[in-house]
């Protein structure tokens, strides 16, 4: 099917990846992103990146976007650092690196680990994609025929490819049509997210901080705070300026992310208050859920911008299966949303992204029907997702007292 047309619903690291990869392939994509634009709302800070997330950005993007990837990561020491509430290191845990093991060729970089600024790999990712993605448009439903589907849209409009790819997150619109049985749960924790200039947070916490993945505290109730450093190598805008001219970037300085979380039950969120609280308050929040800490725990949230404070309840998906594949399919939290616990969302859903791209190159290069190679990618995508979505709610009972997944 050489004119092989896809619709992909959402803008995020999943369906931008796919975006990257169709386009390599010279496969014609549409994405369709019902944000306004990609700055609309807020998505987090720091990122951990495995060796499916750069063994993804390694395949699909261009290599003067990969040379402005490699220059804005912090490659860091494979490790996640246990600390007391007084912020000294109690112990230093190896990280896992299995991931991708037979999908990605050999290389030789220059780690298997990198914390990046979740903006800034979002504007690489979108770098080239300028008349693909179309902003301010959400999908209603979508019917699909043996000849195409259709994607119908809340403003009025359609548009009509040979496939559609739900990659519209946790609340999917089109997982609600493809798998109405896909459920999502409350995982029941309350997380506030801030961040700090790398210059505040520097002397007051642990060396480990600002080299290691990503370091964390807990007390007896498992409220936690996490601590996640994003440093630069190159600024953003230079290293644009250095190997890619002309790609829209906004300049990011180096910072350290700082997470406050726990069962919702020691949040003040009656009637869904907080949702409405300013990044002041959620910061004041934050701190004060701390406050029989050690006084550098509580005054290190202090100390973070204000503004930079939004509030996330945690959702995860529930394992489950899809029917018989159709010409819709989908990929990221769209179908295995995760708490993250283990830092591997992102890192899944650009391996979903990558390998889908490969499923519609063979369907593209007349190798394999649509229905078989969505079947094997499906096949492959459930067992490898929901094993991640099982191990982080795990982990997370354990550390910060999840919800279990339902039976």
């Amino acid at each position: 099917m050489s004119d092989l047309k896809v619709l992909v619903a959402g803008a995020g690291l999943g369906g931008l990846t796919l975006a990257q990869s169709l386009r390599n392939h010279r496969i014609d994509v549409t994405v369709f992103e019902r944000d306004a634009s990609p700055w609309d709302r807020p998505q987090g800070y720091r990122l951990h990146l495995d060796a499916d997330a750069l063994g993804a950005a390694r395949e699909v993007l261009p290599a003067d976007l990969h040379a402005v990837f490699d220059a804005t990561a912090q490659y860091t020491e494979a490790f996640t650092t246990i600390l007391g509430t007084d912020l000294s290191v109690i112990k230093r845990l190896p990280a896992q690196d299995e991931h991708g093991e037979g999908v990605w060729p050999a290389h030789d970089g220059p780690g298997s680990h990198a914390n990046v600024d979740r903006a800034t790999l979002r504007q690489i990712l979108l770098a080239g994609l300028e008349d693909t993605v179309r902003f301010g448009k959400t999908l209603d439903h979508y019917a699909s025929t043996p000849d195409g589907v259709t994607a119908y849209f809340t403003d009025g409009s359609q548009a009509h490819g040979h496939v559609l790819v739900g990659a519209d997150g946790i609340r999917s619109a089109v997982r609600r049509q493809r798998a109405p049985h896909g459920d999502t749960v409350d995982a029941g924790i309350t997380a506030i997210y801030g961040r700090l200039p790398r210059a505040t947070a520097e002397p007051v916490v642990p060396a480990e901080t600002m080299k290691d993945i990503f370091t964390i505290a807990s007390d007896e109730r498992k409220v936690f705070l996490g601590l996640g450093c994003v440093r630069f190598p190159t600024s953003p805008a230079e290293a644009v300026e250095r190997f890619a001219p002309g790609v829209p970037m906004r300049d990011q300085d180096d910072y350290v992310v700082c997470i406050v979380g726990g069962r919702h039950e020691f949040f003040p969120n009656t009637d869904g208050a907080m949702r409405t609280c300013s990044g002041e308050e959620l910061r004041h929040i934050a701190a004060e859920t701390l406050r029989d800490w050690p006084t550098g725990a509580a005054d290190l949230v202090r100390s973070a911008d204000p503004a930079s404070f939004f509030l996330v309840e945690m959702y995860t998906s529930v394992p489950t299966t899809l029917d018989a594949p159709t010409n819709v399919t989908l990929l990221g939290d769209a179908v295995h949303a995760m708490t993250p616990t283990l830092g591997r969302g992102a890192n899944v859903a650009m391996r979903d992204g990558t390998l889908l791209g490969r499923a519609l190159k063979k369907v593209a290069d007349g190798q394999l029907d649509l229905a078989e190679s969505l079947a094997a990618y499906e096949r492959d995508m459930l067992a490898y997702g929901f094993s991640v979505v099982r191990e982080a709610a795990r982990v997370g009972q354990r550390r910060m007292a999840q919800n279990p997944l339902p039976e």
